[in-house]
C-alpha cells in the first residue's frame, strides 16, 4: 500500500465494521463504542507517521506500542483490586468463564469486554500487517471475517445475512485503499475509463460467480447438524471456569443484590451448594473436568443424613442449581445434568445459563449431620480420587510445624484432627475481613495460616482444606450460597452478599462432611463447635471494613449478581485513574524519544574531540539530516555539486555558509593539507538557515520527530 495516510484510517475502519457481527452474540452492541479508542490509536499514529514518510515497518512498531498502551489503559480500568499482572489475569479468567458457562447472547460483563478489546488489537495488528506491512491485503479476509465465522460456530441458528455485510464492506474497503486507481492503475492505457470499467465488470462477475457456488453447494451437499457439539443431552468431560472469582467480586460488590430466594419443608435456613473444587495447586483451588450424567442422582450418595426439602426461585443466570448438599432428586424446567463425584447440578441444555432466570425449581437432599463425637471417632476415607488427597508444592516450611503443634492434643483419630484445625481456625487468632488479598495462591495461604492470619471465606476453607490433606484426610472446596436472612416465617433472601465457601472432608461411614472454619458463620449442625440450636449465620465484616455503599443515580439500574461459576460485571475500581496516567506516561515517551535520540545524535556527529577528517564528515552527515528533518529534498552526489543544489532553499547567508562548509569537506577528504574541522560557527550557521527555510509546523515535527531517525535514506 502506497503511503497514504488515507490508508491507515481506511484499516482502522475496516476493523471496526468486521466487529459488528458480535451484536449476534453479545447482549447489546457498546462493544462497538469501547473499542473506539484502539482504532483512534491505531489511525492516528499510523496517520501521522505516514505523512512524515516513514518506512512501514516502523509505523507497524509504533502502531503495535500504541494500540497496546491503549488496551492495558483499558483492561486495567475494568480490572479489580491486585497488581497489574494479578488483576488482569483474573478479568480474563472471568471473561473466560462467562463465555464458557454463557449462552447467546452473552451479557457484556467487564471480563467480556476486556476479551472483545484484546480481540480488537489482535485484528487491527493483523490487518495492519497483511495490507500495509506485508504488501498482501487479499489476505486480510482472515481477520477480516473472524468474528463473523466464531458467530456462525457457536450460535445455534444461522447468522443472519445483514450481519455478512459490514465484513463485505471492510474487505473492499481494504483492497480498494491497498489498490491503485486513477493512472496509477492504468499505467499507459489510453482509454482509462474503458480500463476502470472492465475491472469493475470482472469483480462483479467474480463475486456473483462465488456467491452462486456458495449456494448451490450448500443446497445439495448433506452437511447434517452443523452444531452437533451444542446438541441437548451429550453428555461427557466439561470444564468450567473457578467459581471463586465470581465469589470474591460478589462479596466485594459495593450494592448488594438478590440472588434467589427459598423455603424449605424443615422450616429451617440451610446452606445452598453449588460445586466443589477438587483441585488445590499452587495458585489455589480448582476445578478439574466434570464427565455428566442424567441419571442415578438418588443413589450418587448413600451416607446417612438428614432429610430436607427446598423450594428455589431464581433470580439470576446460573451454570448451576444451587441446592442443599447431598441432593437426591431435583424438579427443574430445562437441561440439567449432574456430576457423580461432586454432585453438582450443571446446565447442560442449548440455553445453558440463562434458563435458570426466573425459574422455580425444587430439590430434595440427605444432608451429612454427624455429631462431634461422631466425627471425632471417624478415621478417613478412602476410595476417592486421588485429586481430592494430593497436597500441592509451594507452601511454606512452618505450615508442618504449625500443624504439628495443633494435633499435638487432639485425640488420635482423623475425626479429633478434623475437629481440632476447625476449631483452631475459629479461634480468636483469626479475624474475618475482605481486605484480604483475593488469591487463595499457596503463597498468600501460608501468610494467611502463619502471619497475618486474616481473610474471609476462601482463605478459611483453603486452609482447612490444605491442613487436613496434610494429615491425610481428603478434602475439597465447596462454593455456594450461606442461608441468607428470613424475609417471612420460613422464606429466606439470599444476596450476592451470601457468597460463601467451606471445606468438605471424607470421613469413613460418613461420606463428605461440611466443615465451617470462617469464624463469622455458625456453620452446619454439629461441626462448627457450637452448642444447640444453628444460629443463623452472618457473612458481613466489621464496620471498618464494609465498603461504603455506592448511590445509584435516579432511574440507573443496579448490576445484577450471579451464581458463583457465572462471571459478571463489577463496577470500575479506583485503578481507572492510575492506569490512564500510566498509559499518558507511555505515549509521552513514545513521542519524545525520536527527539531526544536525534540530540544524542547530533552532539555526537558535532564533538569537537575527534579528529578532523570525522568531524568533517559528521558535519555534513548532520546538515544532511537536518535537511531530512525538515521536509526538504536532499540532492544525490558529491558535497559542493549537492550543495549547489540544496543551497537554492536557504537564505544568501545560509546558502553560502553552506557551499563554504562543502568546500571544506571535500578538501577534508580529498586534498593532501585538508586536515582542518569545519568550525563551529559556520556549521551552525547553516544549521539555522535550514530552519528558517521551512515553517513552524515543520520545525516541530523535525524537533519531535526527526524523519532522519526512521527513515534510513543516504545523501
Amino acid at each position: 500500500m502506497r503511503h497514504r495516510w488515507v490508508g491507515h484510517v481506511a484499516i482502522a475502519a475496516a476493523v471496526w465494521l468486521s466487529l459488528v457481527p458480535l451484536g449476534a452474540m453479545l447482549d447489546g452492541q457498546r462493544i462497538l463504542t469501547a473499542a473506539v479508542p484502539l482504532i483512534v490509536a491505531s489511525a492516528a499514529v499510523g496517520s501521522l507517521l505516514s505523512l512524515l514518510r516513514l518506512p512501514r515497518g516502523a509505523i507497524f512498531v509504533a502502531q503495535g506500542v500504541a494500540v497496546v498502551g491503549v488496551l492495558l489503559w483499558r483492561g486495567l480500568t475494568l480490572a479489580g483490586p491486585g497488581t497489574p499482572v494479578e488483576a488482569l489475569r483474573s478479568l480474563t479468567l472471568e471473561g473466560v468463564s462467562a463465555i464458557r458457562t454463557g449462552a447467546a447472547p452473552l451479557q457484556i460483563t467487564d471480563g467480556v469486554a476486556w476479551l472483545c478489546l484484546l480481540l480488537t488489537a489482535v485484528l487491527l495488528l493483523m490487518v495492519q500487517l497483511l495490507a500495509d506491512s506485508l504488501e498482501q491485503p487479499g489476505w486480510s479476509i482472515a481477520p477480516l471475517g473472524l468474528v463473523f465465522g466464531i458467530a456462525a460456530l457457536i450460535l445455534l441458528g444461522d447468522v443472519p445475512w445483514l450481519y455478512a455485510l459490514p465484513v463485505i464492506a471492510a474487505y473492499i474497503i481494504v483492497l480498494l485503499v491497498a489498490t491503485p486507481m486513477g493512472r496509477d492503475a492504468a499505467g499507459g492505457a489510453s482509454r482509462l475509463l474503458a480500463f476502470q470499467a472492465s475491472r469493475a465488470l470482472t469483480a462483479c462477475v467474480a463475486g456473483l460467480t462465488a456467491a452462486a457456488l456458495a449456494l448451490g453447494v450448500s443446497a445439495v451437499v448433506p452437511l447434517g447438524n452443523q452444531q452437533a457439539w451444542q446438541e441437548p443431552g451429550s453428555s461427557g468431560p466439561i470444564q468450567l471456569a473457578d467459581p471463586t472469582l465470581q465469589l470474591d467480586q460478589d462479596l466485594r460488590r459495593p450494592i448488594d443484590a438478590r440472588v434467589l430466594t427459598y423455603t424449605s419443608d424443615t422450616g429451617r435456613p440451610t446452606y445452598l451448594r453449588t460445586v466443589a473444587l477438587t483441585q488445590l495447586t499452587s495458585d489455589g483451588a480448582q476445578l478439574v473436568p466434570m464427565t455428566l450424567s442424567r441419571f442415578g442422582l438418588g443413589s450418587a450418595s448413600p451416607y446417612p443424613g438428614e432429610d430436607v426439602s427446598v423450594t428455589v426461585e431464581m433470580a439470576v443466570p446460573s451454570d448451576y442449581l444451587p441446592v442443599p448438599f447431598a441432593p437426591r432428586s431435583i424438579s427443574a424446567a430445562g437441561t440439567w445434568a449432574f456430576d457423580p463425584e461432586t454432585l453438582s447440578i450443571v446446565a447442560s441444555g442449548p440455553e445453558r445459563a440463562q434458563q435458570s432466570v426466573g425459574l422455580t425449581y425444587t430439590a430434595t437432599a440427605r444432608q451429612p449431620d454427624p455429631t462431634r463425637d461422631e466425627i471425632a471417632q471417624a478415621s478417613a476415607g478412602s476410595g476417592v480420587p486421588a485429586v481430592t488427597t494430593e497436597i500441592p508444592d509451594g507452601l511454606d516450611d512452618g505450615v508442618q510445624q504449625l500443624l504439628d503443634s495443633i494435633l499435638a492434643t487432639a485425640d488420635d483419630t482423623d475425626g479429633a484432627a478434623a475437629l481440632a484445625i476447625q476449631d483452631f481456625l475459629r479461634s480468636n487468632r483469626f479475624e474475618y475481613s475482605l481486605s484480604a488479598p483475593a488469591s487463595t495462591g499457596l503463597g498468600t495461604i501460608s501468610n494467611f495460616l502463619l502471619t497475618d492470619r486474616s481473610g474471609y471465606c476462601v482463605h478459611f476453607a483453603m486452609g482447612m482444606a490444605v491442613l487436613a490433606r496434610m494429615a491425610g484426610i481428603p478434602s475439597r472446596i465447596a462454593v455456594g450460597f450461606a442461608p441468607g436472612d428470613e424475609t417471612s416465617p420460613g422464606t429466606f433472601e439470599v444476596t450476592a452478599h451470601d457468597a460463601h465457601a467451606w471445606p468438605e472432608l471424607y470421613l469413613e461411614g460418613l461420606g463428605w462432611v461440611p466443615f465451617e472454619p470462617t469464624p463469622a458463620f455458625s456453620g452446619p449442625a454439629g461441626t462448627s463447635g457450637t452448642t444447640g440450636p444453628q444460629e443463623e449465620p452472618s457473612a458481613e465484616p466489621t464496620p471498618e471494613e464494609t465498603q461504603p455503599e455506592a448511590t445509584p443515580e435516579p432511574g440507573q439500574p443496579t448490576a445484577e449478581p450471579t451464581a458463583p461459576g457465572v462471571a459478571t460485571g463489577d463496577e470500575s475500581s479506583g485503578r481507572g485513574n492510575g492506569a490512564g496516567v500510566f498509559a499518558a506516561l507511555a505515549v509521552l515517551a513514545l513521542l519524545v524519544a525520536p527527539g531526544v535520540a536525534r540530540v544524542v545524535q547530533r552532539r555526537r556527529r558535532l564533538a569537537r574531540s575527534q579528529p578532523a577528517a570525522t568531524a568533517a564528515d559528521g558535519a555534513w552527515d548532520e546538515v544532511r539530516a537536518t535537511y531530512l528533518d525538515h521536509g526538504l529534498d536532499w540532492p544525490s552526489g558529491s558535497p559542493v555539486p549537492a550543495a549547489a543544489v540544496a543551497a537554492g532553499r536557504l537564505a544568501p547567508e545560509g546558502a553560502a555558509a553552506l557551499r563554504s562548509l562543502a568546500a571544506l569537506v571535500e578538501r577534508s577528504r580529498f586534498a593532501r593539507d585538508g586536515e582542518s574541522p569545519p568550525p563551529a560557527e559556520l556549521v551552525s550557521t547553516v544549521l539555522g538557515a535550514v530552519a528558517h527555510a521551512v515553517p513552524m509546523r515543520r520545525r516541530l515535527l523535525a524537533r519531535f520527530l526527526p524523519a532522519s531517525m526512521l527513515t534510513g535514506r543516504r545523501g
